[in-house]
C-alpha cells in the first residue's frame, strides 16, 4: 500500500485527501459525534468545571506528612525513609502505563487507539496515581531528611536528656499572658541559635513566668532553663517552662525588630487599651482598641480574656488569624489599582506586596498557605490566564508540605485549608440555593461565612469540645467591616513611623470597624445554646463529619429530586 492512502477499521485502503484529518476538523467532529444533539441556548452563567487533578494528590501529601512528623523514637525518620522509598518505586509502573495514555482531543476522536474501551480511563487513573505517588514521596523525603537532622541537633537531645542548658536565640514571638486561677502563664516561642555553644536550627515554645512579658518580639535572649521534649509532631522541639532565667542581651533588630516597631506605632495611632470595662473617653465596647491589631496584623496578645472566650465561643477567632481573606483584599485592592499596567507589571508589584504582607504579620502557616495560593494566582496574572482557585490552593498545600512538613499538625494551617476549600466547594451551590429565598447580595453573605463554619467545624471541635448554634449569623453581621479594619489598619501602621498624626486618623475607621466586632461578638456569645457539649477529641470531631455529610447529602438527593420532578406536578 502506497504512503498517500490509509486503511480504515475494516482494512480497506482509502486515499488521502488534501484536507484536513477528520478529528482537526470541528465541523466534521460535529458531524460524526454520535452524542450530538438539537441545538438549545447556552446560559452564559453556568457554572464552571471543578478542576480536582491535584486533590487527591494535596490529600496524599497531608496524610503522608501528618504521619511522617508524628514518629516517635531514637530514629523516627526510618520508618518515613522506607515510604518514601516505596512509594518511589510504586510510582515506577505507573509512570510506564501512563505514558501509553493518550487523552483525546475532542469528545469524539476518530484516531486511530482511541475507541479503546477503558484505555482513557486506565490511562489518565494512572497518570493521577503517578502524580499522587511522586507527592508523596517527595513529601516523605522532606520529612526524612528534617526528621533526621532534628534527631541530631543539640535542642533535642539536651530535651531528651532533660538537662539545664544555656541556650541563646531570638524571641519570634509577641508574649501572650494566659492567666488561670492558680498563677499566670506566659506563652512565646525562640528561635534557638546555641545551646552550651552548639550551633542550633530548631525553635522552643516558652511556657514562662511574668519576667517574659517584658521581652519584645525580635530581641536577642539568653536562658538558663531545663529543657524537656515537646510533643511528637511539634513545630517546636523544646519546651522552656517556668522558673527559667531570662535576660535580654540587646534591641530588637531584624525582620522581626521592624514588624515589632510597626505593631507598637499601631498600638500607638489607635490607643491603649483602658483597663475599666469601657473607655470613658471614646466609648468604644471594652476590647476594641487591642481588637484592631489583631483584625489587621494578626497580633492579639494584648486582646482581654472575656473578648477572646466570647470570640471562641461564636467563632470568630479567625478574625484575628491573618489568612486567605487577608491576601484577598490587599491583592485586590494593589491589582484593580493597576488595572491600567501591563499584566506582568501588576504581578510582580502584587508579588512585591506579598512578601511584604508577609513580613509584616508574621509567616505562620495560614499566612503561608494564603501567600503561596495568592502567588500561584499571580503567577496566573502574569500568564494571562484565569485563575484556578482550587488547583491552585492544592499547589500551595503541596509547596508549603514540602518546605515544612511539620505545618501538617498546625491547627491554624489545617482551618485555613479546609475554610478556603469549602468556600471554593460550597459557596456557590449554596448561593443559588438561597437565593431562591434571599436577596442575591444576602445569599451570598450567609452561604460564604456557612461552609467556612461547617468545613471548620469537626477540627475547631478538636480544639474545643462544643458547638454553638449562632456562629454563623455572628460572622454574618462581623463580615461587612472586617476590610474597612484590616486596610486603615495596615495603612496606619505603615504611616505612623512618618506622620503619627496622620495614622491616627486613618485609625479612626478601623477602631470603629473593631467596635462592631467586639459589640457582635459579645451579644451572641451570651444567647442561650451559644456553647453547646458535645464529645471531645477523634470521635467528636468524627461525629460531627459524619452528621454534616449526611445532611449535605440529604439536601443534595432531595434537590435532585425536584430537579427531576416534571413541571406543574403536584399542582391543582
Amino acid at each position: 500500500m502506497s504512503r498517500a492512502s490509509r486503511q480504515d477499521r475494516s482494512g480497506r485502503a482509502e486515499p488521502r485527501t488534501s484536507g484536513p484529518a477528520p478529528w482537526d476538523d470541528p465541523a466534521t467532529l460535529h458531524r460524526l459525534s454520535p452524542r450530538r444533539r438539537a441545538h438549545h441556548p447556552v446560559r452564559e452563567s453556568a457554572p464552571s468545571p471543578l478542576d480536582l487533578r491535584l486533590a487527591p494528590s494535596a490529600a496524599g501529601a497531608w496524610a503522608a506528612a501528618l504521619w511522617a512528623v508524628g514518629l516517635d523514637g531514637e530514629r523516627p525518620w526510618l520508618p518515613a525513609a522506607v515510604g518514601a522509598v516505596a512509594a518511589a518505586a510504586a510510582a515506577v509502573p505507573l509512570a510506564v502505563a501512563a505514558s501509553r495514555f493518550r487523552p483525546p482531543r475532542h469528545r469524539y476522536d476518530p484516531r486511530p487507539g482511541a475507541d479503546n474501551p477503558g484505555g482513557s480511563a486506565s490511562g489518565s487513573m494512572a497518570a493521577s496515581l503517578l502524580v499522587l505517588a511522586l507527592t508523596v514521596s517527595a513529601v516523605l523525603t522532606a520529612a526524612t531528611a528534617g526528621s533526621w537532622a532534628r534527631s541530631r541537633d543539640p535542642l533535642t537531645i539536651a530535651a531528651r536528656e532533660g538537662r539545664t542548658v544555656a541556650l541563646t536565640g531570638t524571641v519570634t514571638r509577641a508574649p501572650r499572658a494566659a492567666a488561670t486561677a492558680r498563677w499566670t502563664t506566659v506563652l512565646t516561642a525562640v528561635a534557638v541559635d546555641t545551646v552550651d555553644g552548639a550551633p542550633s536550627r530548631l525553635s522552643a515554645t516558652v511556657l514562662g513566668d511574668a519576667d517574659w512579658l517584658e521581652v519584645p518580639m525580635g530581641a536577642p535572649v539568653r536562658v538558663q532553663a531545663r529543657l524537656r521534649p515537646a510533643d511528637p509532631g511539634a513545630a517546636e522541639a523544646a519546651i522552656i517552662g517556668a522558673n527559667a532565667a531570662v535576660t535580654v542581651t540587646g534591641p530588637a533588630t531584624g525582620a522581626l525588630g521592624t514588624v515589632a516597631r510597626l505593631r507598637a506605632g499601631l498600638v500607638e495611632a489607635v490607643g491603649e487599651e483602658p483597663n475599666g470595662a469601657d473607655d470613658a473617653e471614646s466609648r468604644w465596647p471594652a476590647g476594641t482598641r487591642a481588637l484592631v491589631p489583631g483584625v489587621a496584623l494578626g497580633d492579639d496578645h494584648a486582646l482581654p480574656t472575656d473578648v477572646r472566650e466570647d470570640m471562641r465561643t461564636v467563632s470568630m477567632t479567625h478574625l484575628t488569624a491573618v489568612s486567605g481573606q487577608h491576601v484577598a483584599i490587599v491583592l485586590g485592592l494593589v491589582l484593580s489599582g493597576l488595572g491600567v499596567l501591563p499584566r506582568w507589571v501588576r504581578a510582580g508589584v502584587g508579588a512585591l506586596v506579598l512578601v511584604g504582607l508577609v513580613v509584616l504579620v508574621r509567616p505562620d502557616g495560614s499566612v503561608l498557605r494564603a501567600a503561596t495560593m495568592g502567588m500561584v494566582m499571580l503567577l496566573g496574572v502574569a500568564a494571562g490566564r484565569r485563575s484556578a482557585s482550587l488547583p491552585a490552593l492544592c499547589t500551595g498545600v503541596i509547596v508549603l508540605l514540602l518546605v515544612d512538613p511539620w505545618q501538617s499538625r498546625d491547627y491554624g494551617f489545617a482551618l485555613s485549608v479546609l475554610a478556603t476549600a469549602g468556600i471554593l466547594l460550597g459557596s456557590a451551590p449554596l448561593t443559588a440555593v438561597l437565593s431562591r429565598r434571599l436577596p442575591r447580595p444576602l445569599a451570598a453573605g450567609v452561604a460564604l461565612p456557612l461552609v467556612a463554619q461547617l468545613a471548620c467545624a469537626p477540627v475547631l471541635v478538636l480544639l474545643q469540645p462544643v458547638v454553638g448554634i449562632w456562629s454563623v449569623p455572628a460572622n454574618v453581621l462581623a463580615a461587612p467591616p472586617v476590610p474597612v479594619a484590616t486596610v486603615c489598619g495596615i495603612l496606619a501602621a505603615l504611616v505612623e513611623p512618618l506622620c503619627p498624626q496622620a495614622a491616627t486618623v486613618i485609625a479612626w475607621p478601623a477602631t470603629a470597624s473593631c467596635a462592631w466586632l467586639a459589640l457582635v461578638a459579645r451579644a451572641f456569645a451570651r444567647l442561650p445554646g451559644a456553647a453547646l457539649a458535645w464529645p471531645d477529641q477523634m470521635v467528636g470531631a468524627l461525629l460531627l463529619a459524619a452528621l454534616e455529610a449526611a445532611a449535605v447529602g440529604l439536601l443534595y438527593r432531595r434537590r435532585r429530586r425536584r430537579a427531576r420532578r416534571p413541571p406543574g406536578r403536584g399542582r391543582l
